[in-house]
């Protein structure tokens, strides 16, 4: 049974920064997305579905926003950038039967690019060195806060910060904190991860 301290390790994928993603992210949207009225808008940011039931209630909230954005339109982006990223947590971490394998479906949401990357950080990005040798995950703390980039009234760019942390049981056995930053845009009309940077720590 592993008591000792763990290393932190680190795992990143270089993204256009917020502020500077206007030009990529508004060309990823399509122009009925920019011209939308406001009840389209509201349409267009429908509550996601299919989101995840954990032992732990994620929290979830709006941070930074850049650019005009009304009040309801941050909450329901928030949500729907906050689903993505509890996804990835769930998939990736404290979600599924141990113990575990597979870590092939462990990026959801993912764009091609960044899945790709991601694939080669799973040592990070997942629980896949440790997953064979667990036999029950528990999470104990989910948080996102999303800061947002706005042009014209339309959500075009999102950095969702995330931090989890967990418990682990079985020959591997500890509590493990993730953290980091999650950067997004609108892909086919739904938000997509194209760049991260994540830490991933342990103890007993």
């Amino acid at each position: 049974m592993s008591t000792a301290p763990r290393p932190r390790l680190r795992a990143r994928l270089a993204a256009v920064a917020l502020t500077t993603g206007v030009t990529l992210a508004g060309a990823g949207c399509s122009g009925g997305d920019d011209a939308a009225s406001p009840s389209e808008a509201e349409a267009s940011l429908s509550e996601p579905t299919g989101a995840p039931t954990l032992e732990v209630e994620p929290v979830t909230s709006v941070g930074r926003v850049t650019g005009p954005l009304r009040k309801q339109d941050r909450r329901r982006v928030e949500k729907r950038v906050s689903a993505v990223a509890v996804r990835w947590l769930t998939a990736a971490y404290v979600g599924g039967d141990y113990p575990r394998r597979g870590f092939s479906d462990a990026l959801p949401g993912f764009t091609r690019g960044a899945r790709d990357a991601a694939r080669r950080d799973l040592g990070v990005m997942s629980n896949a060195r440790i997953g064979p040798r667990v036999d029950q995950v528990t999470p104990t703390r989910i948080e996102v806060e999303v800061d947002l980039l706005a042009v014209d009234g339309n959500a075009v760019a999102a950095t969702a910060h995330v931090l989890t942390r967990f418990e682990v049981e079985g020959r591997v056995s500890g509590r493990y904190r993730v953290a980091g930053r999650l950067t997004m845009t609108r892909h086919d009309g739904e938000w997509k991860v194209f760049g991260y940077d994540v830490a991933r720590g342990g103890n007993r």
